[in-house]
């Protein structure tokens, strides 16, 4: 009898374990952590030798963006191209990650795409679907596609993969962008 309690419990541990380890809290990349001041992305941009833009919004001035790119290409040991930080009151809210450098193909990018998706959705657990939009302009046609998953309330993790057509030159181009976000910093 003890040897079925101890199984029971035995089980019960390492399968609450396995969905502890899918609901991972989500951090942000790059050695982030939520609420930190700009002056760690500062930094590091500035010891990596990258090109920094800060944008300050004047209709709302407690909000700060940083996109930080490789005039090489992609940023240092990432396969990003760029990498954009969003901060309000000095604090760290949102993390966003470009992905898509000129002269991939969209089939290649969408690839990267669902194997980090299926990467992401054993981690954090299954993604929903966001939005699908298709749009047709002036001989262009653009796709776009976005998943989000909210492993713990107020923080979101969000994919949006879109191609773009130029259907007169024939040429086609995507790109792809991971969404870290907490809405918990916010007031």
């Amino acid at each position: 009898m003890i040897f079925k309690s101890f199984t029971v419990f035995l089980l019960s541990l390492i399968f609450g374990l396995a969905g502890v380890s899918a609901q991972a809290i989500l951090a942000p990349p790059f050695g982030l952590q939520w609420g930190d001041s700009m002056d760690k992305v500062l930094g590091w941009a500035e010891r990596e030798k990258l090109d920094i833009v800060i944008n300050i919004k004047g209709n709302e001035p407690e909000l700060r963006v940083i996109r930080v790119t490789s005039s090489t290409g992609q940023l240092p040991r990432h396969k990003a191209v760029a990498l954009e930080t969003m901060y309000h009151r000095g604090r760290l809210f949102e993390v966003t990650l470009h992905y898509g450098e000129k002269g991939v193909k969209p089939e290649k990018l969408r690839v990267d795409f669902d194997k980090l998706k299926k990467d992401l959705v054993f981690k954090y657990g299954r993604f929903s679907p966001n939005n699908k939009r298709a749009e047709k302009s002036d001989g262009f046609v653009s796709e776009s596609v976005s998943y989000h998953v909210e492993p713990v309330k107020g923080l979101m993790l969000m994919m949006l993969f879109t191609e773009m057509e130029d259907t007169l030159r024939k040429q086609k181009s995507a790109r792809f962008s991971l969404l870290y976000r907490n809405q918990n910093i916010l007031p």
